[in-house]
């Protein structure tokens, strides 16, 4: 009876990559790990999976039925569907431990039972920076975690051929307040932030004719309207246009409005001071006010013009009470996060980002026989050591034919092959070839890892 063989295809929404595609995607993973270490951030690690109680204390509605939940003996279980609330556990766990305001990085896996499509996954990985701090944080930090997500992302377009982004800026003190003055809260507020949310993704007319649906003022509703067109003028600051003045008067009695529209000039008037941070790369727009509750000042999103199909490719804002399930210290904090996943995988399973980081191996050692093996790995290991782990040094052991073998090295990639016989053996040399100019020459070891050395610096 013939054995009945599993289905092998990975579920839907999961992700599994071959392994030169996986090449890709992890120096990607080390392009933004560098950005973030190289500002100060420190990278912690949280369990995949924690107790449901812990991710639902700051969770709900939609959210909520995402989440992949299961038991397992007496113990109600759910793996992370986010890098935020892992995160504002693991404060509130360690907090005497921490030296504040603490600035941690996190790139890791998370899960969320959604409708998979491209570029949308229920696998997928985040790549998360915040600062963190107890009762008070300077806006200068939101500052600090826009400018360091801008650079990141500079990194990755000039690497993967990404093109022109922009990162579009606002502060929901602005909403907040204007909320709180006509009396707007609970669902009906909810409803309206939800529409304001979905404005860059849906037609004006839609957008018109939802927001005239939950707000059921038309005069409140022109006053939203308008509030997009606000703007930040240089030596002027954030301006309301003139002819919308006598409709905004209410502003000046208006705290949460003002303080808003304060934190939003100083974060856009830093950044644009910053050599580093071309003012072609942000804008302020009231549109972005993301969905979440615990956001309550500055807020972004960025986006790529080259693939608009991507939406938000980076995203993230302030946020007070970070802990307050947890602790009844007043955690407050920014942060903000690359779609690494959403955004690359879809690019190099579609063959539209360039491989510029080598094969599946770098430099290959040949040994041509049985007598030649031990010195062949005495020669890996030496140019291993050497290399300091930049490149991908490997060896085979086939009792093949030696152009099989060259066959092989042109397969993986390698750039140069190092050839050892018996006449290497006994002259303590090796004999390296160029893969690409198939030139080849016998040269001490030593004087082989200097040719090795441009090849460093080009994988480096």
């Amino acid at each position: 009876m013939q054995k009945k063989q599993v289905n092998t295809k990975v579920l839907s929404g999961f992700i599994e990559l071959l392994p030169q595609e996986q090449i890709l995607f992890d120096n990607i993973k080390k392009i933004v790990e560098k950005s973030y270490k190289s500002a100060g951030y420190v990278t912690i690690d949280t369990p995949v999976i924690e107790k449901s109680e812990v991710l639902f204390a700051k969770a709900g509605g939609d959210t909520e039925k995402q989440v992949y939940r299961f038991t397992k003996g007496d113990n109600d279980l759910s793996l992370r569907f986010d890098l935020t609330v892992p995160f504002a556990r693991y404060v509130s766990e360690h907090y005497n431990d921490l030296v504040f305001p603490f600035k941690r990085y996190h790139i890791a896996k998370v899960y969320r039972g959604e409708r998979p499509q491209k570029g949308r996954y229920r696998e997928f990985y985040q790549a998360d920076i915040d600062i963190v701090a107890e009762n008070e944080l300077s806006v200068m930090y939101d500052v600090d975690i826009i400018s360091t997500l801008a650079k990141t992302i500079e990194k990755l377009a000039t690497s993967c051929t990404l093109g022109n982004f922009k990162m579009r800026i606002s502060n929901r003190k602005i909403w907040d307040g204007f909320f709180e003055y006509f009396n707007i809260s609970g669902e009906q507020k909810a409803q309206i932030i939800n529409i304001i949310d979905k404005k860059p993704k849906i037609t004006q007319e839609d957008f018109t004719s939802s927001l005239a649906e939950r707000v059921k003022n038309p005069q409140i509703e022109k006053l939203i309207m308008e509030l997009f067109e606000l703007d930040y003028i240089p030596n002027v600051g954030i301006s309301i246009p003139e002819k919308y003045h006598s409709d905004f008067v209410f502003i000046q009695e208006n705290d949460k409005m003002k303080l808003g529209i304060k934190e939003l000039e100083t974060v856009i008037k830093s950044l644009k001071s910053l050599k580093s941070m071309p003012e072609d790369r942000f804008v302020v727009d009231l549109s972005i006010v993301r969905g979440l509750d615990y956001y309550t000042g500055t807020v972004f999103e960025t986006f790529l013009e080259k693939y608009p199909e991507f939406g938000s490719i980076s995203s993230g804002g302030r946020y007070e009470n970070l802990c307050d399930n947890y602790t009844d210290r007043n955690i407050c904090g920014v942060g903000g996060s690359i779609g690494i996943s959403r955004t690359f995988v879809p690019l190099i399973e579609d063959k539209k980002i360039e491989n510029k980081w080598g094969g599946l191996v770098d430099i290959l050692v040949l040994p041509q026989n049985e007598n030649c093996y031990a010195k062949a790995i005495e020669v890996r290991n030496e140019i291993v050591d050497y290399m300091e782990g930049i490149c991908k040094t490997s060896i085979i052991f086939e009792n093949k034919k030696f152009k099989k073998m060259m066959e092989y090295a042109n397969k993986v990639g390698a750039k140069y092959v190092v050839i050892i016989g018996e006449d290497e053996v006994a002259n303590n040399t090796v004999t390296v070839k160029d893969m690409e100019s198939g030139g080849q020459q016998t040269l001490s070891i030593s004087d082989a890892k200097i040719i090795f050395k441009n090849l460093q610096k080009i994988l480096k």
